[in-house]
């Protein structure tokens, strides 16, 4: 009985450790986002991203343009640097008479980049050298438009880890990548980028 107790606690602890180890290696290396804006980062228990001075994403995004945060354990065991770079909040101000028209943002906004572990348990890069980066935003897949991260989700799972091939604006220019998917141990397709929707009505950021 207590051998069996035993192996149900080490089974357990094993569990553990691998949920946070994935979790710190969803963490990205960086994130871009706009200023005052509030996202959240999903995380485990004790996981925290602050600041040396101890300010959270939230607090600095209203006061800088580009700062160095630190994933930590309990904030005390230091695990990996996050770099956030801040762009100025842009606004749009409509003049001239009303027309009935009505403004939206396509695409979603590339915010970080993470590796993935595969079901291989190798950890991969398949954004790796394909010229899209932090603050791009991606419009199509396949020829797809995409509006929302659900649809960009359901795209690439759609594509059972065939290459897919990306268009995205990168400083008002449009350009095309291809990245081949990995699968995970979820049976989930991903190309390692944190991306949310490009319109206001996300707050939240999604690894894919």
């Amino acid at each position: 009985m207590k051998k069996t107790v035993k192996k149900l606690l080490l089974v357990f602890f094993l569990i553990l450790i691998y949920s946070y180890i994935l979790a710190i290696e969803n963490v990205p290396e960086k994130l871009v986002i706009f200023e005052g804006e509030n996202i959240t980062i999903r995380t485990l228990l004790g996981l925290n991203i602050k600041s040396e001075s101890g300010e959270t994403i939230e607090t600095v995004s209203n006061t800088k343009n580009k700062t160095t945060m630190k994933l930590s354990l309990f904030d005390n065991i230091n695990l990996k640097n996050v770099n956030v770079d801040i762009l100025p909040k842009t606004k749009v101000i409509p003049v001239g008479s009303i027309a009935g028209v009505k403004l939206y943002t396509n695409g979603v906004l590339v915010v970080g980049m993470s590796e993935i572990q595969g079901i291989d348990n190798k950890m991969h890069k398949p954004y790796e050298n394909t010229g899209i980066k932090e603050g791009d935003t991606i419009t199509k897949i396949n020829e797809v438009s995409i509006d929302s991260t659900e649809e960009l989700i359901q795209t690439v799972n759609q594509a059972q880890g065939n290459t897919v091939k990306i268009q995205y604006v990168q400083e008002e220019e449009t350009k095309e990548c291809s990245i081949e998917p990995v699968k995970t141990s979820n049976n989930e397709y991903k190309l390692g980028l944190w991306v949310r929707d490009s319109a206001a009505r996300s707050r939240h950021s999604n690894i894919l």
